[in-house]
């Protein structure tokens, strides 16, 4: 049976994954996968790699939180720091942002969710497929929506 690494990078591979990315795989664990993941954002969502499904059978969902990436999950985050979020199948809830944080949140498939920034704070929200947002922008703060559909 092969390992993690080996099946995502055969699944990529099929779906068309460039030459360079394929010579430069090597063997990950599960933190270069999430890694290679949140920098090739663009090529998974074009093709829906890997499934929700394949992530929540495969990967520890404590580890996919800790790098603010959620699958079908009810979120209550407050005060979040600056980073990139990917919000995948049907997460609802809503996430705080700090002050003066810098955040881009991927809303993808069916998840609807509320984003409120707080003082001096900017968000850039991709939304995707049939997600929804509401967003709330506090004292100064930037929030901006662009739909990807």
């Amino acid at each position: 049976m092969e390992n993690l690494s080996e099946t995502l990078k055969q699944q990529a591979v099929d779906l068309g994954l460039c030459h360079p990315w394929t010579e430069a795989w090597g063997d990950c664990d599960q933190q270069e996968l999430i890694d290679k993941y949140k920098k090739g954002i663009d090529f998974c969502i074009d093709k829906q790699y890997p499934s929700n499904e394949f992530i929540k059978a495969n990967f520890d969902r404590d580890l996919l939180n800790a790098n603010l990436i959620f699958v079908d999950e009810y979120l209550d985050c407050n005060m979040m720091p600056s980073g990139i979020y990917i919000l995948n199948g049907e997460c609802s809830g809503s996430i705080r942002f700090a002050p003066w944080t810098a955040a881009t949140v991927y809303v993808r498939h069916t998840s609807n969710v509320r984003i409120i920034a707080n003082d001096f704070a900017k968000v850039f929200v991709r939304l995707y497929d049939e997600a929804e947002v509401e967003t709330e922008a506090e004292e100064s703060a930037v929030v901006r929506v662009y739909n990807r559909r």
